[in-house]
């Protein structure tokens, strides 16, 4: 069985070509064939390791290089490059012979159904339903109306397909009447050899330095905790477009000397096993892997309760802390209790691995090949 997979490009260090990998390398070693189709990659190199087995295709179409436009522009030069994508990808399916073609909900999802390549279509959704809104501030109600109308495209969209796949049961109530979905949850992307010294005075949290992960909200929980707290360390790690903003609200709030900026790496293992607490501050996610992550080495976390993900992964009390979203008097004080007690911060924390092996390769693409059999049968 071959099984194509469509995605902007691998060279980002983002938690969705994480997936991607994890998932295609496993699909190489237990005898499947698996590619990886992309638009960008542009011959830049992967950030994440792929097996060399795993066939690769660039349709160089660039769509990234429409990303400094006006939103008007962009919209307009991406819809004139859609038809000559769509023949492209088309083109290469059929030369694959491809059994399964899966989209992540890139430019491809909106013509994949449409091709006649003789494989079965998959739709995968990496963020909440409700994201096409919430991505944008309260503020525009413009946005948030366009943002809605986006919302009923999704359904549109995920209603051609042959399968639709959504990561938490916690959406599945958003998704009623859908008779083509599944949950799969996206499985942890390695068996953790180290475990967190939660010991150290080290607090850690990670992603793109973007709207969605509302870093500038944790500074300012972080300046309320920090001056009880001098000895400890806010560590960020991500890059993105908000980076320099955010080194100037650590300054301005008088806790650059608490806070540091790591930038994007590939050995995460080892930047949770040295940290104490993880947490999270986001408005939105689809299912956290960061959070998954962090569990697996035995960090006890502190979130907001965003749609989501944190309370598919998250037992408040027990492996770590939910919080109301934006509540953050609340998310200081559940901080401050978990940095005031080195024996909760290891109890919980031990909790959170043992919870993590929900989500280990070995539980969850089981799930995934269940699933190409059954649509290829």
């Amino acid at each position: 069985m071959k099984i194509v997979y469509c995605i902007s490009a691998m060279f980002k260090s983002g938690g969705i070509e994480r997936v991607i990998a994890n998932k295609v390398n496993y699909l190489v070693n237990h005898g499947y064939e698996a590619c990886i189709i992309t638009t960008d990659q542009a011959g830049r190199p992967d950030f994440f390791p792929i097996d060399e087995r795993v066939e690769r295709v660039d349709l160089g179409l660039n769509y990234d290089q429409f990303d400094e436009l006006s939103p008007w522009k962009r919209y307009w030069k991406t819809y004139q490059l859609r038809s000559q994508h769509k023949a492209r990808l088309e083109a290469e399916l059929k030369r694959l012979h491809a059994d399964i073609t899966v989209s992540v909900w890139r430019q491809e999802a909106n013509f994949l159904p449409d091709l006649k390549d003789g494989s079965r279509k998959i739709l995968e959704l990496h963020s909440a339903k409700a994201t096409a809104v919430l991505m944008h501030p309260a503020g525009s109600k413009l946005r948030r109306f366009i943002g809605r109308l986006r919302v009923a495209q999704q359904e549109r969209v995920a209603a051609r397909y042959d399968r639709f796949v959504i990561l938490t049961h916690e959406e599945k109530p958003l998704w009623k009447g859908f008779s083509n979905l599944s949950v799969i949850p996206n499985a942890l992307p390695f068996s953790p050899q180290k475990r967190a010294d939660v010991s150290a005075k080290h607090l850690i949290a990670v992603g793109r330095m973007e709207y969605q992960k509302n870093f500038p909200e944790l500074l300012q929980i972080w300046s309320r905790v920090a001056p009880d707290f001098p000895e400890w360390q806010l560590h960020l790690y991500g890059s993105g477009w908000m980076l320099d903003g955010l080194k100037r609200q650590a300054k301005e709030l008088g806790i650059a000397t608490q806070v540091s900026f790591e930038g994007a790496v590939s050995d995460m293992e080892t930047a949770y096993a040295s940290s104490s607490v993880y947490l999270m501050t986001s408005h939105y996610e689809g299912l956290p892997m960061v959070l998954l992550e962090a569990q697996s080495v035995g960090l006890p976390a502190v979130s907001y309760m965003c749609p989501s993900g944190p309370c598919d992964i998250i037992t408040d009390g027990k492996d770590g802390f939910l919080v109301p979203l934006y509540d953050q008097e609340t998310f200081a004080e559940r901080l401050r209790t978990l940095m005031r007690d080195e024996e909760l911060r290891r109890h919980m924390g031990q909790a959170a691995e043992v919870a993590s092996h929900r989500y280990d390769l070995d539980v969850i693409m089981p799930q995934w090949l269940s699933l190409f059999n059954e649509l290829v049968k």
